[in-house]
């Protein structure tokens, strides 16, 4: 059976799926610009025409869809009905982080949800919004490991890092300044914490409360970026889950997560994360003088193994349903 995941090529649609076991195909993303081979958005399995010319036997959307809009999201949902190709949904964005308006995206998803065969989210709340908004139940899968054991020596799991050498002042890494990252220089003042920003990107109004400009990080630079800090602040204004959350608490890097989203429900009610009211720079401080205090949390472990195991599990259910092989 082949699966065409929606990007596939992405570090967290890797880590579910690969590697794949006997009778699962993983179809890579085509290749959208040979001149820049990596990029795999606009992604072409999102177009209804794709499934007149590929064989594909189920599509796992994650992200990178909100560039259709409704009338070509419904068009495509009536092409894998006309296919019998079957779908499968992770919502990892109920609010999108990259669009400053949520309307289209929102019916969008409502299409999405309803059409799909089997809903994935990352979290409880989010699990209980998705049932609220469309009736529809969505199994919760943990966010898999970014930092694994072995990239990086702070990254062991189950374990409670060595603060010792890590900076006391906590980090900020507003990255490319993307929709959902507060601007207010006042919630900057007020956290007093270390700034990155990425070369090139222009915000008048933080001038001079930028610590770091760099350009994009590799991931092992990351990688230890993050790990010089005792906290991360997760800067944002609106959103659902973060990968970049994940990342912190794998390096052993305490995060203070805002109240918006699904992000305190990701986390968990373990150690190692503390809750701000969202924009509040004041509060925001005190989450991080909260996590200092209570000093370094252990590490959560994650089931990968499992979770890349369920989704295998779901592709193959989902296949049989429709008479194909297992």
């Amino acid at each position: 059976m082949s699966v065409q995941p929606v990007p596939a090529g992405h570090p967290y649609t890797r880590s579910v799926t690969m590697p794949t076991p006997a009778g699962v195909r993983i179809l890579p993303d085509p290749v959208v610009d040979p001149g820049e081979p990596g990029r795999w958005w606009p992604h072409p399995a999102l177009e209804p025409e794709f499934h007149a010319r590929h064989d594909v036997d189920v599509l796992h959307i994650h992200f990178g869809f909100e560039h259709l809009g409704a009338q070509r999201t419904a068009d495509l949902l009536r092409a894998l009905d006309e296919r019998g190709v079957r779908l499968v949904l992770t919502v990892h964005d109920l609010d999108n982080p990259h669009l400053a308006n949520q309307a289209e995206f929102h019916r969008q998803l409502a299409l999405l949800v309803t059409r799909a065969d089997h809903v994935i989210t990352l979290s409880p709340a989010a699990a209980a919004e998705i049932r609220s908004r469309y009736g529809r139940p969505a199994e919760v899968l943990a966010h898999p490991p970014i930092a694994l054991p072995g990239t990086h020596p702070a990254a062991r799991p189950g374990q409670r890092p060595d603060w010792s050498g890590r900076s006391g002042t906590a980090g900020v890494f507003l990255k490319s300044l993307r929709a959902n990252v507060v601007t207010d220089p006042g919630f900057y003042r007020a956290l007093a914490a270390e700034t990155y920003l990425h070369e090139g990107v222009d915000a008048p109004d933080l001038a001079g409360l930028v610590t770091h400009r760099h350009p994009p990080m590799a991931d092992a630079e990351l990688f230890d970026a993050v790990a010089r800090h005792r906290v991360v602040v997760l800067p944002y204004a609106r959103g659902t889950h973060s990968g970049w959350l994940r990342m912190c608490r794998d390096l052993g890097t305490s995060v203070a997560v805002p109240d918006c989203g699904c992000y305190a429900s990701q986390a968990g009610a373990g150690e190692g994360v503390a809750v701000y009211r969202t924009g509040d720079g004041p509060d925001a401080a005190r989450a991080v003088e909260e996590l200092l205090r209570d000093g370094p949390a252990p590490v959560p472990p994650v089931d990968a193994a499992a979770i890349r195991a369920r989704h295998h599990e779901i592709y193959r259910g989902l296949a049989a349903g429709r008479g194909l092989p297992r």
